[in-house]
């Protein structure tokens, strides 16, 4: 089987069983909310918080699939996303909205370890893209740049820590080291 047959076999199977995606998109923020409403009233709302997070980053994780898989479709496959079954497009964003509004009423997503994370990575590649983009300037040996060479020096290092900053907020730098105890 190649790679294109698994492909084609793959979103046969999808269409085949697009209302059981569909049922299993929508019941998964519902049962989510639910049970981390229940994890929040014991004792402490720890077992809420892990739930909560669970279900928001199986929302992301829906839609980052979805995203990958329209990329190959229209990148390599040459197919349109107007192409496509509407209930296995609307799958995964119901999904991910279900979570986000229904979590939302039980936790402030700002305390999700799942939500904190999609927004360190999210702004590490926008400022990914923007180092591509500006190096994107250069004209063989030469860069267009109106300021003078102290601007751009400042602006190189000011990008650099910028970036390895956020590089050590998503995916974990070395941990801060423990007070000494004396």
């Amino acid at each position: 089987m190649t790679l294109e047959q698994f492909f084609g076999v793959a979103y046969a199977w999808g269409v085949a069983h697009r209302l059981w995606i569909l049922i299993v998109a929508v019941a998964v923020p519902l049962l989510g909310t639910l049970l981390a409403r229940i994890g929040k009233a014991g004792k402490t709302d720890r077992d809420g918080r892990f739930i909560a997070s669970v279900v928001v980053g199986i929302g992301l994780l829906a839609v980052l699939v979805e995203m990958l898989a329209i990329g190959v479709g229209a990148g390599v496959l040459g197919q349109s996303v107007l192409d496509g079954d509407v209930l296995l497009l609307a799958s995964p964003l119901l999904c991910l909205g279900g979570a986000i509004v229904g979590i939302r009423l039980v936790f402030p997503l700002n305390e999700l370890a799942s939500v904190r994370t999609a927004v360190d990575v999210g702004a590490f590649i926008l400022a990914c893209a923007a180092v591509v983009w500006f190096f994107s300037k250069f004209r063989g040996w030469g860069l267009l740049f109106f300021g003078s060479i102290t601007q751009l020096v400042l602006l190189l290092v000011l990008g650099y820590f910028l970036v390895r900053r956020l590089w050590r907020r998503a995916f974990g730098g070395r941990p801060a080291r423990a007070p000494a105890e004396t």
